[in-house]
This record gives structure tokens, C-alpha cells and sequence, in this order.
């Protein structure tokens, strides 16, 4: 499957509809989110793979100086009505069009797992975060124990992507756990104050995801420093 096919799938199947507050909670994730920003005043971040803007206007609600990068036409006329700085690109191509140590902090949310070069945007995270910076991104959690139980018994990785597609058709192309992704970010220069964090609305996991993040959450949000 092409970028471009991947692209036209994204628009014709994602409806870009100004951003609900009110649903926000919705995803689990998100309530892990609102635990670890409080208020950006003065600060500039990045929304990587911004969407609909329903993070960025978060972070604008936080005080954020909010930038955003999206790939998709309808996602970028949306992010600018709310008022984030939008560019429309693929996130694979590279410089991004931002100075070195440009941001004070990078969000980048259920995007990873779609990228042919993760590696290589990492790296360009990297280069445009400032010294200190953090760095805030969420994926699916492969070690998450009916992950593992659904590879035991059917042989192949459960599918994680909310579309209902064949197995050749998913849009999630990489799959990590707890260490694979830890290992990655040091890889790529990330290695100042790690937090792991695990999220899953759906009980006992939501509970027991409190005590055993790496296993019992359905979705990972990691926390690091450059």
C-alpha cells in the first residue's frame, strides 16, 4: 500500500468535525494526558500528527503556544480555525521546517505506529526539541496481556487500528511493548527521565493497569526528556 493510498484512505474515512471537549475523556489516553500537562504559558509545543485538533485545543486551553503538523487537508483547515500554527506535510519527509531546539515540548499521539522511518523522525524530534525538552508520545501497547493472548492462540498480531480492515490493508506497520520502545527512544538519543504510563477503560485493566502498566493497559503513553 502506498503513501498515497494510506493518505486517500485517511480522507475519505476520517471525519474532520470541530473538536468536542465534552468527549475528550472518551479515549483513555487522554485522561492520562490531562495528569501530566498543566499549564504551558509560554511555552511552544508541537502537535505531531495533529488530526482534528481535539489535542491542540487542549493544549491551547493549557497555554500553549501550539504548533501542529498533519498530513491530511481537511485536518490542517480545521487546526487553523482553532488557531494552531498548521503546516500540511508528510511527516517522513524531511528537515521539518522548524529551527534547532525550536520547541519547548513535542506531542506526538498514535502516530508511531504508522511510519515506514520511525527511526528517522524520532531523530528530527530530536533536532527541533530544546535541550530539557519533553518529549510525550501514546501507542498501542503489544504487551498488553490480551496482546499476548490473542498472538498465542491465532498466531498473528491483533489488529489495533479502529478500521475494520484485512490483515494486508492494516495502517499500523509497527508494534512495540514497554522495553522495544525504551530501547528505541535511547536509541535515538531520548534517554533523560523516563516515565511509562498505561491506559485502559475497560475494567479489571483499568484498575489493575495502576499496578502492572506494562501488561494490563491497552494503550502506552511515554514521558522523556532530551
Amino acid at each position: 500500500m502506498s503513501k498515497q493510498a494510506i493518505q486517500d484512505f485517511y480522507e475519505k474515512t476520517y471525519q474532520y468535525k470541530a473538536p468536542d471537549s465534552k468527549n475528550f475523556d472518551n479515549y483513555e489516553r487522554n485522561r492520562v494526558l490531562k495528569r501530566i500537562y498543566k499549564n504551558g504559558t509560554g511555552k511552544k509545543i508541537l502537535d505531531l500528527g495533529a488530526g482534528n485538533g481535539k489535542i491542540s485545543q487542549f493544549f491551547l486551553d493549557c497555554g500553549y503556544d501550539v504548533y501542529g503538523i498533519e498530513w491530511t487537508k481537511a485536518g490542517v483547515e480545521h487546526l487553523t480555525k482553532i488557531g494552531v500554527k498548521a503546516q500540511k506535510m508528510d511527516l517522513e519527509k524531511f528537515p521539518y521546517d522548524y529551527e534547532d531546539e525550536y520547541f519547548d515540548e513535542i506531542f506526538w499521539g498514535d502516530n508511531i505506529e504508522h511510519l515506514y522511518f520511525p527511526e528517522t523522525v524520532t531523530k528530527e524530534i530530536y533536532r527541533i526539541l530544546k535541550p530539557g525538552g519533553r518529549l510525550v508520545l501514546s501507542t498501542p501497547n503489544h504487551g498488553w496481556i490480551i496482546n499476548r493472548l490473542y498472538y498465542l492462540f491465532m498466531g498473528v498480531p491483533r489488529r489495533t487500528e479502529g478500521q475494520k480492515t484485512k490483515i494486508w490493508e492494516w495502517q499500523h506497520i509497527r508494534y512495540f511493548n514497554k522495553p522495544t520502545i525504551k530501547e528505541f527512544l535511547n536509541h535515538c538519543g531520548f534517554t533523560q527521565n523516563f516515565r511509562f504510563y498505561a491506559a485502559e477503560r475497560r475494567q479489571p485493566f483499568s484498575f489493575l493497569s495502576q499496578y502492572f502498566p506494562a501488561i494490563m493497559g491497552s494503550v502506552m503513553i511515554i514521558e522523556i526528556c532530551k
